[in-house]
């Protein structure tokens, strides 16, 4: 399990999204440092119920990368491509593609972590 993942989990274990946006703006802020995040990608994140952290892994294997050696190499990385697809509008799309296992020639034309995924696979070059 990934690190949005467990916080995503956590958040939801202890408290339903409408009692996390009742929080004071304090209390919001602190949970947000504790994890090392921005309010806003904290919110994100805690508001998100989906999968996507599972297709950026698929997507990134597609693309010819090592989704561990990424989490391992460039930490601060994937959690910020997580936390941009925990609130994606194209998981449909995505999802599609990687079944039909065609998203590595096309994801740049719908991802929002393509520039991204371009420049890992530069780096792992």
């Amino acid at each position: 399990m990934r690190f949005t993942e467990s916080v995503r989990h956590w958040l939801n274990a202890q408290f339903p999204w409408r009692e996390i946006k009742e929080l004071d703006q304090e209390t919001l802020a602190q949970l947000a440092r504790d994890n090392a995040m921005a309010v806003s990608d904290f919110c994100t994140l805690a508001k998100s119920k989906s999968g996507n952290s599972e297709l950026l892994r698929r997507q990134l294997a597609q693309a010819g990368l090592d989704p561990e050696k990424v989490a391992d190499t460039k930490s601060s990385v994937m959690r910020d491509m997580q936390i941009v697809c925990s609130d994606c509008s194209m998981t449909r799309r995505c999802r599609r593609s990687l079944s039909r296992q065609s998203a590595a020639p096309t994801y740049s034309a719908y991802c929002p972590n393509a520039l991204t995924i371009d420049a890992l696979i530069q780096d792992f070059a």
